[in-house]
């Protein structure tokens, strides 16, 4: 029942949980306080003599106050525990993402990371916060009332120490069967929740298709699978809990037929009857309570199974690796061959190249050549072949991913801006960043008074960059990049379905910042690259051509011939923007 691998996650929430255990016992004791002073009243009224009613009713307020005090703190406790958990879980969660690097996408889906940074940990809130700490106060619930048996019923205590185990044995038994249906239920759950995100996220391209109605039946499916699911589950614990509530209400009238009658009926023992009939009747409420806990619980185990699998996924160990130093300039990509795992299909063979510093380098091909695998291995988003790509004379796999990633932006089409101020999403790229060096920045791609008028630096973004257009996030998130001063910068499809006056003033920036960076072009439109230092043409995994773009198109191969048909569909807006306006140029 108790995961070790959760528990290692518990952090300080460890004295929480002893101080709430400690708070469940004096609870007990409130109770057979509670008890003692009605047995006393009733026997002082059996043996006709005058109460203390002083005493009677102190231990009486002091038994409530216990009870009740240690109920609220018990509670509070409960809230301190879950917090300090929840925060453990996210920050391993952020820091296991950073020590992998954006490789982590190999493993698991952003929709997974969403899910269980969210939803996963919030199950997990019931284990932590109300199975742990209600396990070990039950059995020290369960030792304290066995102290107070045993003076007033030896037979009532051995009986009561021989049943108590029977409830948390019983869950221990069907544990299995309780993971394996809750395995179920969380996976549906799971299955439901990433195709509603993704139709979410979907929804213009489903209703321009009409495909929304097929997506609407296959959301209902699924979610009538869940639907069944979850009253199986439903079904599994109102059955158990009936069971252990009959064990229960069985076990306080056994613990009192057996120490009734063991205790002579005389007025002097009616207080020891009463505590006695009292404790017997709360003996199994810890243990009830108990498998309550269980089944709400285990529905957070199975959630965090997903977010265990997690933080066990591989790392590297790098003690012994290095940083990457100011002498080391250039990136050289050495006979470079890559497959997916699971796959026998070259995706990138034999490939070599060289990004130097300062020059722009693009890397251009047609859907599927292999250009996104390409820039993704150089990035380190993908993990393989470490040993084929250097930075200076030293291969990638002597450094540190963290260093490699650190001195390198990936800004791609679809770059995220947050839910911030303008100045708060600029201040990621340069924490220390002044107000001018802001302003600066967004002068530099051209976005400072498009927003002036609409506040500025404290200009909120909507979720998602909603209340800006697609070049000016393109350009918001260009701008935080020039902020952090990076030694190599890599657009991928950076100004894809965008405005042309944005997409102007990109290439004229990725141009300015070629003559003091490495700066990749990653594009499938060839006239993004056209002004590149060097063109690198790959086709099925392969570089077939290299060169600048008058070279290329001398030599009447792939790229002349991808050029003259991109030609034939560019508007005329574009064939200006590029210097391309006579047609024998586009054709030469």
């Amino acid at each position: 029942m108790l995961d070790k691998l959760l528990f290692r996650y518990i952090g300080n929430a460890k004295k929480y949980i002893v101080v709430s255990v400690l708070l469940m016992m004096s609870r007990v004791v409130g109770s057979f306080l509670i008890a003692l002073s009605l047995g006393r009243v009733l026997r002082d009224l059996f043996l006709q003599t005058t109460a203390n009613y002083v005493a009677i009713i102190f231990i009486f307020l002091l038994g409530f106050a216990l009870r009740s005090v240690s109920l609220y703190l018990v509670t509070r406790y409960q809230t301190k525990i879950t917090g300090e958990v929840k925060t453990n879980l996210r920050t391993e969660m952020i820091s296991k993402a950073m020590r992998i690097g954006p490789s982590y996408l190999n493993y698991t889906s952003t929709a997974n990371m969403i899910n269980m940074g969210s939803d996963t940990i919030e199950q997990l809130e019931n284990y932590y916060g109300r199975f742990l700490p209600q396990f070990f106060g039950s059995f020290g619930m369960s030792l304290v009332t066995f102290i107070v048996l045993l003076p007033i019923s030896l037979f009532s205590a051995l009986l009561f120490l021989i049943l108590a185990p029977i409830i948390p044995l019983m869950l221990k038994a069907i544990l299995e069967m309780v993971a394996r249906k809750q395995r179920k239920y969380w996976g549906s759950y799971q299955d439901v929740g990433q195709l509603f995100l993704d139709s979410l996220q979907g929804m213009t391209t489903l209703k321009i298709f009409s495909a929304d109605e097929k997506r609407a039946e296959e959301i209902h499916e699924k979610s009538e699978i869940f639907r069944i699911e979850t009253m199986n589950i439903l079904r599994m614990q109102l059955r158990s809990i009936t069971l252990i509530e009959w064990i229960a209400y069985g076990g306080s009238i056994a613990l009192m037929a057996v120490g009734l009658p063991s205790i002579p009926f005389t007025p002097g023992n009616v207080a020891a009857m009463v505590v006695l009939i009292f404790m017997s009747l709360e003996a199994f409420s810890p243990m009830s309570t108990l498998t309550s806990s269980f089944h709400v619980a285990m529905t957070g185990v199975a959630a965090g199974k997903n977010l265990i699998d997690f933080f066990a996924l591989p790392e590297q160990d790098e003690k012994d690796k290095n940083e990457i130093r100011d002498d080391a300039e250039d990136i050289t990509i050495n006979n470079l061959t890559f497959t997916y795992p699971g796959s026998e299909r070259r995706v990138l063979e034999g490939v070599n190249a060289s990004f130097g510093k300062p020059r722009f380098t693009a890397i251009v091909g047609a859907s599927g050549s292999g250009k996104s695998t390409l820039v993704r291995l150089i990035t380190g988003q993908v993990d393989g072949c470490e040993e084929a790509i250097y930075w200076g004379n030293r291969a990638y796999s002597t450094y540190k991913k963290q260093s490699v990633t650190e001195n390198m932006i990936r800004i791609s089409h679809d770059a995220h801006v947050f839910e911030k101020s303008v100045r708060r999403n600029l201040m990621m790229g340069k924490k220390t960043a002044t107000d001018d060096e802001l302003i600066d920045a967004l002068k530099t791609v051209r976005l400072y008074d498009e927003i002036e008028q609409r506040g500025g630096l404290d200009l909120d973004i909507q979720s998602g960059g909603s209340n800006l257009s697609g070049g000016q996030k393109q350009r918001l998130v260009l701008a935080r990049a020039l902020l952090r001063n990076a030694r190599v910068y890599v657009f991928d499809e950076a100004t894809s379905n965008i405005d042309i006056e944005s997409e102007s003033v990109i290439l004229k920036v990725m141009k300015d910042m070629a003559q003091d960076h490495i700066v990749i072009l990653v594009s499938h439109r060839l006239y993004a690259g056209k002004d590149a230092d060097k063109i690198y043409v790959l086709d099925d995994g392969k570089i077939t051509e290299e060169g600048t773009f008058e070279e290329l198109l001398a030599r009447n191969g792939i790229y002349r011939q991808l050029w003259q048909a991109q030609a034939r569909f560019e508007t005329e807006d574009q064939q200006w923007l590029y210097g391309t306006s006579s047609e024998s140029e586009m054709n030469s």
